[in-house]
């Protein structure tokens, strides 16, 4: 009967990542040493370096070597002779996955792992064909040996999502050193099912100079020390969509030879099955759908964040849908506006307010967006990533959003069925219904009836408009019985929401230009004449430049520098004193302005570009 004693070498790196060693050497020894290890002995105690010394001492107490397979494994037959006792396994390591250079340095690198008593463990194999003795290296001694001896730098990680914990699955993951000068790529990789990611690199990855190769060094940004590590941070996507955006700000500061790491993404990524919790949460990027004290929250009086912004043009309800239930059901939504409105700090006002429903057929407020993507779990190379658009059709005659109808007329629009769902994951876009807010506004623009320095009637001003949204959620058991079920997050309700789509009324003109004609030269003391209007003005200023550029000022005259909305006046002088250095030449004047109109996203362009009047200036004409 042949004695084989099989065995399984590993090395942890975190964790919850641990590595099969393949193709090192096994050596089996006598004990070095006459006292032996107790079986019940901390492994992690007895792992300690051989040095060429003792290495040396010990070359008449070896018995064999084996090398491990790429799993770790190795098999070693005794004779008889061997099977009672105690024995030394060590290890060299001539390599680490994957298949790192060997060490520059002329010695071999072997390691003592334990003793073991070579009856016992038979014995075991023995009771159990499938037992095999098994050894773990700790991560604080595998990590060292891979980066000091080998010069391999290891980040591995899950990416995961950041409210339900569940893994995201074949996303690209990109870590990157923050560097002084150029950021530089240590490497990518794909999270498998588990959302787990592996970057393998070396020091030249991130000692990138721009004069590598010829020269690298690690370039710390914080310029006042040095160190070895990298400044590692993240970037992941799946599909085009950015699941992680990591910036040099969040690097985790020289790292060491292993780099164990969780991302998550507020990026909603799921099986078409999987259920969670549905949410209006906010208006575009910038706004959250509440009241607050928060920067992004609305206040009582319905202004958007600390800007107090109004919205305008087309904004985005973003939050969280659910396809299904928790049961299966479908889910649908619907947004409805009200012309009643109350402070947002009191108590959400009365559904039966809300009698503008978006979506419907009768009105306009509906703007088609990118609701939902679908992504390939495996991906062919073809359809791989779908955008789901909503449509009209999507809606039912009172105003409910059916996602799942969105999705199905999607797949079968690119030539799929419904049955093709399952080879996808579903990830939120965030927009649930883009809403064109100039259906609800009404405010007359100020009429084109005023010139620059001319005031405009009170009887002419804009009035504010406010409006209220809720938000309605269902599961839908049977519809066709009208039944349906309660979701969490139904009757969400902002009860005031300032709105306008008003543009801002302004007129430049230059006084002495209208006494004479617009291509006239003109001396003396110039004076500009400007309106400026709108309710909800941010900011106005007026400009004069040269064509040189040896006059370029700011026009302080203590009206348009005001907090006015109405910013008016007939006669700014340009150059009055300590100004009064006008020389011959042509000039510029801007009358520049912006209001707090906002859509969520981005803020108003409204006053851009700014309005421009050209004079010549020439003292000493007749």
């Amino acid at each position: 009967m042949k004695n084989i004693f099989k065995g399984s070498l590993r090395g942890f790196i975190c964790e919850d990542c641990l590595e099969s060693i393949s193709d090192v050497e096994i050596l089996l020894y006598h004990p070095y040493r006459k006292e032996t290890v107790a079986a019940n002995a901390n492994l992690k105690e007895t792992f300690r370096f051989v040095s060429k010394e003792e290495v040396k001492q010990r070359e008449q107490l070896l018995i064999t070597r084996k090398k491990t397979d790429e799993n770790g494994n190795f098999e070693i037959e005794l004779d008889e002779r061997f099977v009672v006792g105690d024995y030394d396994i060590d290890f060299v390591c001539g390599t680490v996955p994957f298949k790192f250079p060997k060490p520059k340095r002329d010695e071999i690198i072997q390691f003592h792992l334990t003793s073991i008593s070579m009856q016992s463990e038979l014995e075991k194999q023995e009771k159990d064909q499938n037992y095999r003795w098994r050894y773990t290296i700790a991560h604080k001694w595998w990590c060292y040996i891979r980066g000091h001896f080998f010069d391999a730098w290891t980040i591995c990680g899950h990416l995961m999502n950041c409210e339900t914990n569940t893994p995201i699955a074949n996303a690209e993951v990109i870590a990157m050193d923050a560097d002084l000068l150029t950021d530089d790529t240590l490497g990518t990789a794909t999270t498998d099912s588990h959302g787990h990611f592996r970057i393998d690199y070396s020091s030249a990855d991130f000692k990138k100079t721009f004069l590598s190769p010829w020269f690298n060094i690690e370039t710390d940004p914080s310029f006042l020390s040095f160190k070895s590590g990298p400044d590692v941070y993240f970037k992941a996507e799946l599909g085009g969509t950015k699941l992680v955006k990591e910036t040099k700000v969040n690097a985790r500061k020289n790292v060491g030879y292993c780099l164990c790491v969780t991302l998550c993404s507020e990026v909603k990524v799921t099986d078409p099955g999987v259920s969670f919790p549905s949410a209006w949460a906010g208006i575009g990027s910038q706004f959250t759908a509440s009241y607050g004290l928060g920067p992004n929250a609305f206040d009582a009086e319905g202004f958007a964040g600390l800007g107090k912004h109004v919205l305008h043009k087309t904004i985005r309800m973003t939050g969280q849908a659910a396809l299904r239930s928790p049961l299966g059901n479908p889910i649908e939504y619907r947004f409805r506006v009200s012309e009643v409105t109350a402070l947002n700090n009191t108590p959400p006002l009365d559904k039966d307010n809300f009698n503008i429903i978006v979506g419907k057929t009768d009105n306009s407020l509906f703007v088609p967006s990118t609701v939902s993507k679908l992504s390939r779990k495996v991906p062919v190379f073809y359809l791989d990533d779908i955008f789901v658009d909503s449509a009209q059709s999507d809606f039912d005659p009172e105003g409910w959003f059916d996602v799942n109808h969105a999705i199905e007329r999607t797949l079968i629009a690119n030539g799929l069925t419904l049955a093709d769902l399952d080879l996808y994951n579903v990830i939120e876009e965030d927009t649930l219904i883009s809403i064109n807010t100039a259906e609800l506004t009404n405010a007359p623009n100020v009429p084109d009836l005023f010139s620059a320095g001319q005031p405009i009637p009170a009887a002419n001003d804009i009035l504010i408009e406010k409006f209220a949204i809720r938000f309605e959620i269902r599961e839908v058991i049977d519809k066709a019985a009208n039944s349906f079920g309660i979701i969490g997050g139904d009757g969400k309700t902002l009860n005031s929401i300032v709105m306008n789509n008003n543009p801002i009324y302004r007129k430049l003109a230059i006084k002495e230009l209208e006494e004479s004609t617009l291509c006239s030269p003109i001396k003396g003391t110039i004076n500009a004449k400007y309106t400026l209007y709108h309710p909800y003005l941010a900011s106005g200023s007026l400009h004069l430049n040269n064509n040189s550029y040896t006059i370029n000022r700011y026009i302080s005259d203590g009206v348009i520098d005001s907090a006015l909305l109405k910013r008016i006046k007939d006669n700014s002088p340009l150059n009055a004193p300590p100004n009064n250095n006008l020389t011959r030449c042509t000039y510029t004047l801007k009358l520049a302005s912006s209001t707090r109109k906002h859509n969520g996203d981005v803020d108003d362009s409204d006053g851009s570009p700014a309005l421009e009047q050209l004079f010549f200036y020439d003292e000493n004409q007749p």
